[in-house]
């Protein structure tokens, strides 16, 4: 264990609920970095991945608007979520979750993703059958939790090395013609000029 974080304020919306300075392990590991290991169903600051699906659900039947509606209602008064959150979640679902995500999570569902049926209902599936358990072993498989962008480390470019001599093998011979001077940039070039024609033989 390294320290503790705290998160002032999380708001469910989806059942109203709110807790107040929710403790979060950050963890150190034996290489120097550090983690934090998050509830299950906390995703981004405030919001909780069921919060997130459910107005994103509500988003693809009847709108934005009534999303919008739908979210304020859990918010006591104030405004948890804006139109450009909604639209914005929307497309992470499609995306993360969906595009993503959902290949690890389909076969231990029983079920696949088709795009010929209701994005809606599917996610409304996907919600149901979405538990703490099943998150938690997702986030443990992938190093992400399911609406995270996967981040993944470049390897580095391995660098070309000279051409080795191989015995046996003839050195390619030289092109016939000279290769031509290499000039700094933005010097003009020389001019060439052309020489008498050839003599035609008689």
């Amino acid at each position: 264990m390294h320290a503790w974080r705290y998160r002032k304020r999380i708001l469910d919306l989806a059942t109203g609920e709110v807790f107040e300075d929710l403790p979060i392990r950050r963890i150190l590991f034996c290489e120097g970095s550090t983690a934090s290991i998050l509830p299950a169903e906390l995703w981004r600051g405030r919001s909780t991945v069921g919060s997130v699906l459910q107005t994103v659900i509500h988003g693809l039947r009847q709108g934005v608007g009534p999303a919008l509606e739908w979210a304020a209602a859990a918010g006591a008064g104030e405004e948890p979520v804006s139109e450009r959150t909604v639209r914005r979640w929307t497309k992470l679902a499609s995306s993360r979750l969906v595009g993503s995500a959902f290949s690890w999570l389909g076969p231990r569902l029983g079920w696949a993703w088709s795009d010929a049926r209701d994005t809606a209902d599917q996610l409304e599936a996907l919600l149901c059958g979405l538990s703490g358990d099943l998150q938690l072993a997702f986030r443990a498989a992938s190093g992400h939790g399911v609406l995270d962008h996967t981040s993944l480390r470049r390897l580095p470019f391995a660098r070309r090395s000279s051409a080795r001599p191989v015995p046996g093998r003839h050195i390619p011979t030289p092109p016939p013609d000279p290769p031509s001077i290499l000039l700094s940039r933005g010097s003009w070039s020389r001019l060439r000029r052309r020489g008498p024609p050839p003599e035609e033989p008689s």
